[in-house]
Order: C-alpha cells, then structure tokens, then sequence
C-alpha cells in the first residue's frame, strides 16, 4: 500500500514511516519541517491546515497515518492547538473523502481523560484538563464523523501515554541529561506511577492491529497504550541511573520546597515563553502526578513482543551516550497560521 503519514518527519512519524518501509509499504511524509536527514525522498513540506496541500499529498494514497499535531507544553496559544489538532483533522478528513480514502490510523492521547483516581479504561468518560488534551478529543470527534458518514471508513484511534526512546528530546530527556551532569534532585519519595510507552512497541503494536488484523472492520475503535509493566518515578528515575552507572541520589527535597526554589524558573518562562527544562509543573509531573492508564485491551490483542519499560529506557540512555547528547532539538512548534511553504515533489 501507499500510505501518507502527517506528521511524518517527527519523532513518532518517523518510526512509523521505518517501520511500514521495513513492512514493505510505500510512505508518503508530509510535515511543515523536512526530515533532519536532509534526504527529501517521499518527502511533500506542507500544512495540515492546508486542504490544497493535502489533496496533493494524498494522491494515489491508499491509507493515512495522522501524528500532525500541536503539542508542546510552551509556546502554543489554545486558538492554534484548536486549529490544528481539531480543524487540521477535520481539513484532513475531508480531503480523504474527496480523494475517496477509506482507512485512518490516528494517535490521541491519554490526556483526555484529565486526571483519575483509578486507571482510566477506553470506556472512562473524557476530561481534558488541556488545551491539547481537549482539542484531541475533538480530533477524535471528527474523525468519527467522518466514519459516521461513511459505511466504508475506519479508524483505529490510538491513545498512548508518553512516548519516548531514541532520537525523542522531551521528559525522559531532560531527565536522561540531568542526571548524567549530576544536577538531578530527589523531591519527595516520588512513588507516583508513570506509565510510558516505548516507541518500537507502540508502533509495532498499532500497525499490528490496523494492517494486520484490521482493526476495526468498520467504523472507529479506540484503544489506550502504555508499556508493562508501570513503574513509579522513583523506578524510572533508578532504572536511568543503573545504565549511567550513576550512584541514585540519597538527598531529599520535600515537595513544597522543591516548587519554592523554582519560583524563578517560572517567572522566566511567563515572561518569555520560553521551554526551560525546570518549572513546578515539570517538578508535579515527575513527583506527584499519577498517570497510571489500563491498557489491557491492546495487549490482549497485540503487541506480545514488546520491549519491557525498564529495557526501552536502558536502549535509550544508551543512544543518548552513544551520540544522542550532543544533538538539538528543533523547534517543531506549529505557526498560528498556515504556512503556504515551497512544496517539494520527489
């Protein structure tokens, strides 16, 4: 098959056009941002927001992969994750039509089920506490739509937790580099549970459903992804310093003090924007918030042979050592409006 994947030069779009490639399928990324390789083969530079160049992209495609998305943390005004994560979606949906496409894979997130005393299943009902959490969902919406529509569409919709390994520069990097430069500090027993997906088992497991078991038949499906088994943030924290052959760390800030001393980081990022590495939601995350997830009905399913949690952060510490420090991140922030940028055909 010929498949486009939006979003297809990102950390995730990029092991999924691998791991379809080593499948034997012909991939299309399209992205606002060209590839860090340079190499521009099957490559289209364009918009998700742009359905003239989505129309182009999708010719002669077979079947979507959508990871086009407003994400980050910092630096996004709730009006562009609307229109890109919701309107985006909905500019892509109707293009498939036009172009009479059936066949969809989307990843959402977990987060649109806000925070839960228990692990929330595929039944929970949604509570974004974000913008990016609530404009998800509102993807999701659309593409049922589309499927309501339209008797012959599917679409398998994805929900994973944090995704991380090799060539990923979010959470589990900064964490990976402050512990190795020793600025790392303990705050409280950080024995809240954070549940991560590795990049190889995810994808492997999502395409599993969706080309080889063809799920679902019809219609959309949901399904949550995380990695067993979960561990507790002291646990990932261990696991990072075990393959660093770092000594963990035996100092311990209290919470309430640890937000305190990183009042100035704050103040930082509401005055420029910027993405620091420190903040005290950053501090929350780490330290306090659970974000345990059920993920028990994919792994009935699919996925058997996956990396462990503890394996996939040893594969990445070990890329980051290997290399992986000395590398930039790039800033893949969506514009507020669409950039009509020169369009490569290859």
């Amino acid at each position: 098959m010929k498949i486009l994947i939006t979003g297809g030069t990102g950390f995730v779009g990029s092991a999924c056009d691998a791991a379809l490639t080593k499948r034997g399928h012909e991939t299309v990324r399209f992205d606002l941002y060209p590839p860090k390789n340079g190499s521009l083969c099957n490559f289209i530079q364009g918009d998700v927001r742009d359905a003239e160049a989505l129309d182009r992209a999708l010719e002669g495609v077979d079947a979507v992969v959508h990871l086009a998305a407003a994400h980050h943390d910092f630096g996004i005004e709730a009006k562009t994750y609307h229109d890109v994560n919701v309107h985006g979606t909905a500019t892509l949906c109707a293009a498939m039509q036009r172009k009479s496409i059936r066949t969809l894979m989307f990843y959402s997130t977990v987060a649109i089920y806000g925070e839960n005393e228990t692990p929330p299943t595929e039944e929970t009902p949604p509570n974004p506490q974000t913008p990016y959490g609530s404009t998800k969902l509102g993807a999701e919406q659309e593409i049922k739509k589309w499927c309501g529509g339209d008797g012959a569409n599917r679409a398998l919709i994805i929900r994973p937790t944090v995704i991380f390994g090799p060539e990923n520069f979010a959470n589990m990097y900064s964490l990976i580099r402050q512990i190795e430069s020793g600025k790392f500090f303990r705050v409280g027993a950080m024995s809240n549970i954070k549940s991560l997906a590795y990049i190889g088992n995810i994808i492997n497991a999502s395409l599993e459903l969706w080309l080889d078991k063809q799920v679902p038949e019809s219609g959309s499906e949901a399904f949550n992804y995380v990695d067993l088994p979960d561990l507790s943030s002291w646990e990932i924290v261990s696991a990072v310093c075990d393959r660093l052959g770092k000594k963990r760390p035996r100092f311990l800030i209290p919470y309430f003090l640890a937000r305190a001393l990183v009042l100035p980081f704050d103040i930082v990022i509401a005055i420029t924007g910027r993405n620091l590495p420190v903040s005290s939601a950053r501090i929350r995350k780490l330290a306090l918030a659970h974000t345990q997830v059920d993920a028990s009905k994919i792994h009935a399913i699919a996925g058997s042979n996956r990396l462990s949690v503890v394996q996939g952060i040893e594969k990445m510490v070990d890329w980051y050592r290997e290399g992986g420090k000395s590398m930039q991140n790039e800033n893949r922030r969506p514009p507020a409006e669409i950039q009509r940028a020169q369009r490569q055909r290859h």
